[in-house]
């Protein structure tokens, strides 16, 4: 029988641990609360009346396009005049990726600010603000914008949803993977994989989850944490998505929480495996693959990715449990034997893990340029390179410690260097794993790399006679772009008075032009111009000349910004 390791050998490694924890949770804390806050990810492409305009007469309603879906609850958009009073309006409506709002007052002349906050179809609140003008522009007060929706100190709030989301992740991969892989280690004499820092993980895991629910709905409303008690705003917050999300981790977190101190086997056990299996996926119903495209193959890497995200970082805490376990019980070859099993578990997983990120990276980039030109991609990659470095931990344990321990099972005693070097550098994963996560939850409400670097339609507007002209660009880069050309009156609506018009551009800055180019009529009050070659980027102007009658013609003059080709 081996001696008994004295308890102070036992002490190095276990404060080296809880030194790298602490470690690694102080440089999470640090990226989740100063990182960048995050972009819109459904974002605002074009309103009416439109940004910095100036109607002769005053809109009957407020009209919002966006570039996804979105969610608005009925006082989402908000008019204030130039001295911060408050317009009345009707109830606001979300129809697709277009929301509306009738205006109930008679605007006087002067300029007015338009607040507005939604859920986008990813689930993520998004807000913004701008300005028009009737008749003609006036000063606007400072701060009208920002006190629209009260006070609320939306940076706060966004640093406590990351933190939350990081609680979250951390509680429910470490808790769960744990229970995973501790089901397969386990001996049937051991004690349960579901103890006490378990059913702890899991009871801060649900917490911030109830946090999380929180904070957004005051980032929906603006109006604070108390707004979730508002009518129709839970509502609004668990419609896209967290709600389902939300329903599916409480059940089985609490499935997996209810089993902590009972007998491993039977009834208790199915449950705690099949929660613990659960309440990771339910995660992947949330936030951006929502939004992936195809769904099918966003959703299936996302599950991949977090279930084996799960085995990997939950399944380290699991080894080392159990090998100070069998540390304890004086059994050396033992604790290298679980350190082995689970090496071959983790080398599925990393593998898993690699695979689906790539999938869903190849989806949410798009390009090498997206990667260090967004906040998106500068995050995403901050990712990879930490677990770059945990996969060069695991590697070093896989083959350089792990061979010489098995070679040796026969002589090594408790507290051995090479078990203790073992352990050390599983440690050192756990607490980049950490660090991992923590940029996760700052990475999942950033706006997807490819959304943010994609073509945008541009869409300018002009006065023409008494009313408007109003022309869409896609994609706004050099060479063939798409034009739409849309006439609206006076109040907005739909002007349908031209039959036939004409349409020219120019580039000044480079002397070229005018080029006629031909635009063909495909519905009340709209017309076409498929194919506009506009060869170089630089600021077009494209004239529109339509006639009222015989003898009458107007014109209406934009200048469209043209990007380089992408």
């Amino acid at each position: 029988m081996h001696a008994p390791a004295p308890p102070l050998a036992q002490r190095p490694s276990r404060w080296r641990f809880i030194a790298a924890s602490a470690a690694a949770l102080a440089v999470s804390l640090v990226v989740v609360g100063w990182a960048t806050p995050a972009a819109a990810h459904a974002d605002l492409i074009s309103s009416t009346p439109a940004d910095g305009s100036i109607v002769d007469e005053a809109p009957s309603e407020i009209s919002l396009d966006f570039t996804e879906g979105v969610d608005v609850q009925d006082n989402g958009i908000r008019l204030l005049d130039a001295g911060g009073t408050p317009v009345a309006l009707g109830p606001a409506k979300a129809d697709g990726a277009t929301a509306t709002v009738p205006i109930d007052a008679e605007l006087e002349r002067g300029s007015y600010v338009v607040a507005w906050r939604a859920v986008s179809a990813d689930g993520h609140p998004i807000r913004g603000a701008f300005t028009f003008s009737v008749g003609q522009r006036s000063a606007v007060d400072g701060g009208i914008a920002e006190g629209a929706f009260g006070t609320t100190d939306d940076r706060s709030l966004e640093v406590i949803g990351a933190v939350a989301r990081f609680v979250a992740y951390v509680g429910t991969l470490g808790a769960c993977g744990a229970v995973l892989v501790g089901a397969r280690l386990r001996r049937h004499d051991d004690p349960t994989p579901v103890g006490r820092a378990v059913a702890v993980a899991l009871s801060a895991a649900l917490a911030a989850l109830v946090i999380q629910l929180v904070t957004l709905s005051a980032l929906a409303t603006g109006e604070g944490f108390g707004s979730i008690a508002q009518p129709g705003v839970l509502a609004l917050v668990l419609d896209e998505g967290f709600g389902i999300t939300a329903v599916v981790a409480l059940i089985a977190l609490l499935g997996v929480t209810i089993t902590a101190g009972l007998p491993f086997d039977g009834a208790a056990r199915s449950i705690a495996l099949v929660g613990a299996t659960v309440a990771p996926i339910s995660m992947v119903l949330y936030g951006h693959t929502r939004t992936m495209s195809p769904a099918w193959l966003g959703y299936t890497a996302d599950a991949i990715h977090v279930l084996a995200g799960t085995v990997w970082f939950g399944g380290l805490l699991a080894t080392i449990a159990v090998v100070r376990l069998r540390r304890r019980s004086e059994e050396p070859d033992g604790a290298a034997a679980e350190i082995a099993v689970f090496s071959g578990i983790a080398a599925i997983a990393a593998a898993l893990v690699i695979a689906a990120g790539v999938v869903m990276s190849w989806i949410e980039v798009g390009g090498i340029d997206a990667l260090t030109s967004t906040t998106y991609g500068q995050l995403l990659l901050a990712k990879i390179s930490t677990v770059v470095i945990v996969l060069a931990c695991a590697g070093w344990n896989r083959f350089r410690l792990l061979p010489h321990v098995a070679a040796q099972r026969s002589s090594v005693e408790p507290g051995s260097a090479r078990v203790n070097t073992l352990a050390r550098v599983m440690a050192v994963e756990v607490a980049l794993i950490v660090v991992t996560l923590a940029i996760t939850s700052v990475l999942v409400n950033a706006s997807p790399a490819k959304a943010v670097t994609e073509p945008r339609p541009i869409v300018v507007e002009a006065p023409l006679a008494d009313g408007t002209v109003v022309v869409t660009v896609a994609p706004a880069r050099a060479g063939p772009n798409e034009i739409v050309v849309e006439f609206r009156t006076g109040d907005g609506g739909t002007d349908d008075q031209y039959q036939e018009i004409g349409a020219q551009f120019e580039l000044p800055a480079q002397g070229i032009g005018p080029i006629d180019v031909e635009a063909a009529k495909t519905g009340r009050g709209r017309f076409e111009i498929d194919d506009a070659d506009l060869t170089l980027p630089g600021s077009w102007v494209l004239t529109v000349s339509a006639k009222t009658d015989k003898f009458t013609q107007v014109q209406g003059t934009v200048e469209v910004p043209i990007g380089a080709q992408g």
